[in-house]
């Protein structure tokens, strides 16, 4: 079942205003849109200590932004829920994003970002795998990374070395050196990260619990027929997440992410219901939420191996005189 990953919003909030969207395709336009003079078309690290202007405004990007915070200017919102952050935090945003500044009354923006377009990765290793090995580019903002000093000092270090190159006279060379100290910091980035989830093991815990709870509530209650089967967005908006950073705890916590689990759930509850007296693929298909039932037996056949009449052959009919309706799924995902 494929998802489609929510864009971040992120808020520098002082009061509520109405802002025309504008869209900042290229590094160019960035760098006009803040004042900056110069940077390559596909790499380019600003200072926004050293900005000509920063006005409020709302605005969608082309390109991947990570953003040091050196300082606090302003309170974020994702959704309608704030969160809090001190200095020295990481952001991560990548194309098609939605950003909208509203600074605090007398407050400079104070933060360096590392811009990078897409097309600085085509036709490589790290262009094909960004979306996957480094899922942060999709988290909540809330979610930002606390670093400690000597890290926030590696990781300006790393971004002038990458200026320098973009900089310099272009050889051979020049953008292969930069792609590896682009990756050098997106490793660091992915390492402090899962130092981050080490940390919310306990509260990981707590959250899979709830999870599995909620799973089971889904069909019990069945919303499966009102809403269809279960997807991760939902569960994940249950928790304020999104579905990637939702799913990549789900799999720190058990070795497999949130769709997996979901999968395997729902497999071993159309396993159970098939062996209830009388069941009958078309009204096991609309208990589960397939809207149809030859797509419910497509989905048994693919992860179990066998269609469902050829499953309650193979197991046999039982005899217990439970209903064939779904009225408890507890402790089927074990």
């Amino acid at each position: 079942m494929c998802h489609v990953e929510i864009p971040i919003f992120l808020l520098w909030i002082h009061k509520t205003t109405s802002m025309e969207i504008t869209h900042l395709n290229t590094l160019r336009d960035y760098n006009e849109r803040f004042g900056f003079k110069g940077g390559n078309h596909l790499v380019n690290v600003v200072d926004f200590r050293t900005a000509e202007k920063c006005e409020n405004g709302s605005f969608t990007i082309g390109f991947y932004i990570v953003k040091l915070k050196l300082k606090r200017c302003g309170d974020i919102l994702y959704g309608k829920t704030e969160y809090d952050y001190t200095e020295d935090s990481i952001f991560c945003f990548a194309p098609g994003q939605l950003v909208r500044i509203n600074l605090m009354e007398d407050e400079n923006p104070n933060s360096v970002c590392l811009l990078f377009h897409p097309d600085l990765l085509h036709g490589t290793e790290l262009g094909k795998n960004i979306r996957t090995k480094y899922p942060y580019f999709f988290y909540d903002t809330h979610k930002a990374l606390q670093v400690s000093e000597e890290e926030k000092h590696f990781l300006l270090k790393v971004m002038e070395r990458i200026q320098r190159e973009a900089d310099a006279e272009q050889d051979a060379h020049s953008m292969n050196m930069v792609r590896i100290y682009l990756e050098l910091i997106l490793e660091f980035l992915l390492r402090l990260y899962d130092q981050q989830f080490e940390l919310q093991a306990p509260q990981s815990q707590e959250m899979l619990s709830r999870f599995e709870n909620m799973l089971h509530d889904y069909f019990a209650q069945r919303l499966s027929k009102k809403m269809g089967l279960p997807r991760v967005e939902y569960f994940a908006g249950q928790f304020g997440y999104t579905p990637k950073y939702f799913s990549d705890l789900i799999k720190k916590s058990i070795g497999i992410g949130a769709q997996d689990y979901i999968l395997s759930y729902t497999t071993n509850l159309a396993k159970h219901m098939m062996l209830l007296p009388g069941a009958s693929v078309k009204e096991t298909a609309y208990e589960l939420g397939f809207q149809y039932p030859q797509h419910f037996t497509r989905f048994f056949r693919n992860h179990v191996g066998c269609s469902p009449k050829e499953f309650k052959k193979l197991m046999g009919e039982p005899t217990s005189p439970e209903s064939p309706l779904l009225t408890d799924a507890e402790g089927l995902h074990r």
